[in-house]
């Protein structure tokens, strides 16, 4: 009797463990660049790179990344 009875509940369990609520969240479009003033460069062999809109969730939205010198 036990074994009947455990058996659909291990069914059931198996069943039930690979289902669950995937919530999916649309984000916005990036706003235009900023328009960022380089400068000299710091070093012969610095390379700009610019800067980036970076989402980081629906609290703050988007985060402007400003640019930097990087040398290479």
């Amino acid at each position: 009797m036990r074994r009947v009875l455990f058996l659909p509940f291990l069914l059931g369990v198996v069943l039930f463990c690979g289902c669950r609520t995937v919530i999916y969240q649309e984000v916005p479009p990036a706003p235009a660049p900023k328009i960022e003033i380089r400068g000299t460069p710091p070093h012969p062999k610095a390379v700009w790179i610019p800067g980036h809109w970076s989402w980081k969730g629906p609290r703050h939205g988007y985060v402007w990344i400003p640019g930097h010198w990087k040398i290479k």
